[in-house]
């Protein structure tokens, strides 16, 4: 099932997230010698299908000769070594290209997983663990506004990357200070949200859920 939130979401709120915190064992794919023009990034070790990168993925670019440090959003595959890919947060008409630039390493980092624990957690607190957890229930198919659980997948991802990090190391407690405004910022975000539910993809709302009431009458 598709999460509420991207890791491109994460760089519209904390855009030195990747600069923060490194986790090499969720690296999808690195090397080196990588093109960029216009919106195209071409690498012949990219493996970028086998490594299952996909949209709203970020790549990181840097060749320091070039004047080159950048994350920038994946927007489609093209193949195993091509991609394409905009500044963070541009999108269609308004999509800013990226810089031109040759001998590029680059990495693929993601949070794919806390992205995965935060769409589990949502979903529990509407009351929907058993459908979460039954893999022939397509959860995808039967949320009709997914963009409603967006912040708040942010804010929860947010606030479990950085409690993370805040375990131990310099800078503990400006790290723990973050997750918990993230930590609140999640709490605030869940109380408002509305989640609505199409099972039978009529059209119609069967389910409209609040965390003040999980079921409501159908509309």
């Amino acid at each position: 099932m598709t999460n509420f939130s991207t890791d491109a979401d994460l760089l519209k709120w904390e855009p030195a997230l990747l600069r923060e915190i490194v986790l090499d064992h969720q690296c999808l794919t690195r090397g080196e010698d990588a093109v960029c023009q216009a919106f195209a990034v071409t690498a012949a070790e990219g493996e970028f299908v086998t490594r299952c990168v996909r949209p709203g993925h970020v790549i990181h670019l840097a060749n320091a000769a070039q004047g080159v440090d950048g994350y920038y959003e994946v927007l489609s595959i093209e193949s195993e070594t091509e991609l394409m890919a905009a500044v963070v947060g541009s999108a269609g008409d308004d999509a800013v290209p990226l810089p031109a630039a040759t001998g590029l390493a680059f990495a693929v980092q993601t949070f794919d997983p806390q992205h995965e624990e935060a769409r589990y957690a949502l979903l529990a607190r509407f009351g929907l663990e058993a459908d979460a957890a039954d893999p022939s229930a397509d959860l995808a198919d039967w949320i009709a506004q997914r963009r409603a659980l967006r912040r708040a997948s942010v804010a929860l991802v947010l606030a479990m990357l950085y409690r993370g990090q805040a375990a131990g190391g310099a800078g503990e407690s400006g790290l723990a200070a973050k997750a918990d405004h993230y930590a609140r910022l999640y709490e605030d975000e869940v109380a408002k949200a509305r989640l609505v539910l199409d099972r039978d993809a009529d059209g119609r709302a069967d389910d409209v859920r609040t965390l003040a009431s999980h079921r409501l009458r159908r509309v």
